[in-house]
């Protein structure tokens, strides 16, 4: 199944700003799936994500882009994260620098991981 993102190229467009600002060297991308016929799920994101955070429903796909957040920090908030979902969260995650050292590839590498962990096809318009 391909799914459609209209929204992968502000993904993009955030990203590629990013790198323009040397003090943001870490960026994660991470894409959980969810039933997204349970808003307490989105309302607890909204409450809980810094300014600086932001996150995309797309079908029953959650991505949040998180900068500044090395894998490190990505891993705490998974942690975090599956106390909320549950044990069975499934997940794919990329992060800045070390799957990718600009915003073509890191989208590109997220793409892959989404697919191989999630089984789900995401490409841009």
């Amino acid at each position: 199944m391909g799914w459609s993102f209209s929204l992968l190229g502000r993904i993009n467009k955030e990203l590629s700003l990013a790198e323009n600002l040397s003090v943001l060297r870490n960026i994660t991308l991470l894409g959980i799936r969810f039933d997204k016929k349970d808003e307490s799920i989105l309302k607890a994101l909204v409450d809980s994500t810094r300014a600086s955070d932001a996150f995309f429903v797309f079908e029953d796909l959650l991505v949040l882009l998180l900068f500044g957040t090395d894998k490190e920090g990505a891993i705490h908030i998974l942690n975090e994260l599956k106390e909320f979902f549950g044990q069975n969260m499934f997940y794919a995650m990329v992060t800045s620098p070390e799957d990718g050292g600009d915003a073509s590839t890191l989208v590109e590498n997220f793409r892959g991981m989404v697919k191989l962990k999630l089984s789900l096809d995401i490409y841009a318009l």
